[in-house]
């Protein structure tokens, strides 16, 4: 079973980890923010009524409280991210034993943009529509990267504090 007080925390860390290292690296232009987070709260409260597909988002009408759906939406796909991986971590033994399995796991979950939340808003598979789609491309990339950088902090660091 999994424990649901560790599944938040992983997940809750490792989105923390990854919002902030976006900070950094967008203050550097390392990367850069092309989705803001009024167009992903649109998108989540949107998809909460229904609308799943937008031709493009940015002219699909404002609603109340975007930024906060943002928020909101962006923790809780990383605490079901986290429970998927805590879910893996008891039915494979390879992904429990290797804790440097969560950092592939993170990267992998880059196929949520690029074949969901982009062709959902309108910027069609790996932001295929948008005007410049290295940006999108390089951006997820290195996000979801750090978001399993931060599941294996939780597993290194965090997990053995509360053990």
């Amino acid at each position: 079973m999994i424990n649901i007080v560790e599944m938040i925390l992983m997940g809750v860390v490792a989105t923390l980890f990854m919002d902030l290292a976006a900070i950094l690296l967008s203050k550097v232009k390392i990367i850069h923010p092309p989705v803001g987070s009024e167009i992903v709260g649109r998108w989540a409260l949107y998809s909460l009524r229904g609308k799943l597909i937008h031709k493009d988002i940015r002219n699909t009408p404002a609603l109340n409280n975007e930024k906060a759906a943002a928020f909101v939406s962006h923790y809780l796909i990383g605490i079901i991210l986290a429970g998927i991986y805590l879910l893996l971590e008891l039915k494979v033994a390879t992904i429990s034993r290797l804790p440097w399995m969560s950092l592939i796991f993170g990267i992998a979950t880059v196929l949520l943009p690029w074949l969901w939340l982009y062709p959902s808003i309108g910027l069609g598979f790996l932001a295929s529509k948008a005007p410049t789609r290295k940006p999108y491309i390089v951006t997820s990339l290195v996000n979801h990267t750090n978001f399993g950088l931060g599941l294996l902090i939780w597993i290194v660091v965090f997990r053995r504090l509360l053990a």
